[in-house]
């Protein structure tokens, strides 16, 4: 294995979640080279990640839209590469083609159906709950490797400038010595979907806790990516001078290292949550159609709120198409205050 190759598009969290993996393969092949597939989307969440050598950035839509053509080039320049090993981090048979077409002799990757694996060489079944990490580093153990289910943390790398940023924003708003709560209330984006609904707590809840939160003289750093940004308005409406928005005005290295230096942070099952996850283990996530126990940040210190458990649907987890459910609903304010200390 001197050429490991993986492929993995999707969401930001998706992608850190991957990271334990990549991180455990490096320790067991230092001196090989190591290539990660990723979209456009998520390219960031890899950013100085040392154990990759190379990333390729690819535009999802070759996917998404099914460009045959720009689909073909591709595999005619992952060809040329000559890997030894793929693994393929997504769940679709499309995915496991793909790789088959690259010609890789050894293709690991994941099987949900019967037919679904049939272009790998090893498939590690997923179909129990397991968490998404705990499946990616399956994977390793499926070709034989020894792996360390007990080192889960998510690498997301971060410079001095970018905790030169978080210094700034907590000198210019006086939040030194103060407490101080990340808060994400939006969120929940995918490319081919839109926002999902589904899974986002409602703002106008949000809004609440925050006015809630900021009466107990704490201040309130608000989060999101540049699309999240309707969710801020809602709160500059309020003129509190204790809810800092931030939303769309950080990368996710600076928000990681602001997030790092909050007392506590609370949002939706999102890319966000493992933004968090990766830098401060007092994480709040609030959860709808998706099982905790498949993404849920693993710290002992994290917290998770779930009431959804009446209506959660196995199945429509499974294959990522929520059945048309009202969730999220039945999450108040008091449920989440109640796990500030």
């Amino acid at each position: 294995m001197k050429k490991i190759l993986f492929l993995r598009l999707g969401g930001i969290g998706d992608v850190l979640m991957t990271t334990p993996l990549i991180r455990q393969i490096r320790q067991k092949f230092p001196d090989a080279k190591i290539d990660y597939i990723v979209g456009k989307q998520s390219s960031c969440a890899l950013k100085g990640n040392k154990n990759i050598d190379e990333i390729i950035e690819i535009d999802e839509k070759i996917f998404l839209s099914k460009n045959f053509f720009k689909w073909l080039g591709l595999i005619k320049k992952i060809r040329k590469r000559n890997y030894d090993v793929v693994f393929v981090l997504m769940k679709h048979w499309i995915f496991n083609l793909t790789a088959f077409l690259f010609k890789i002799k050894r293709r690991v990757g994941f099987n949900r159906f019967n037919l679904e694996g049939i272009f790998l060489t090893h498939k590690v079944p997923y179909n129990s709950f397991n968490h998404e990490i705990i499946y990616y580093l399956d994977l390793a153990k499926m070709i034989g490797l020894k792996v360390n289910y007990s080192d889960v943390s998510m690498d997301l790398f971060s410079g001095k400038s970018d905790e030169k940023f978080a210094e700034r924003i907590f000198k210019r708003y006086k939040l030194v010595n103060k407490k101080v709560i990340g808060m994400a209330p939006a969120g929940c984006y995918n490319l081919q979907a839109g926002y999902d609904v589904a899974r986002q707590w409602p703002i106008e809840k949000y809004s609440e806790l925050a006015e809630k939160i900021t009466g107990k003289d704490i201040f309130i750093i608000l989060f999101g990516g540049k699309n999240d940004s309707y969710a801020g308005l809602d709160f500059d409406r309020l003129g509190n001078k204790k809810i800092i928005n931030l939303i769309g005005k950080t990368t996710i290295q600076e928000a990681a290292s602001l997030i790092r230096k909050c007392d506590y942070f609370i949002c939706n099952d999102t890319g966000l949550m493992h933004i968090s996850a990766c830098v401060n283990k007092r994480t709040i996530s609030l959860f709808g159609p998706t099982h905790p126990l498949k993404k849920a940040p693993l710290w002992k210190e994290s917290k998770v709120i779930w009431k959804d458990s009446d209506i959660y649907d196995f199945n429509a987890d499974l294959v990522g198409k929520y059945p048309n459910r009202i969730f999220m609903r039945k999450i108040n304010v008091d449920d989440v205050l109640r796990e500030i200390r």
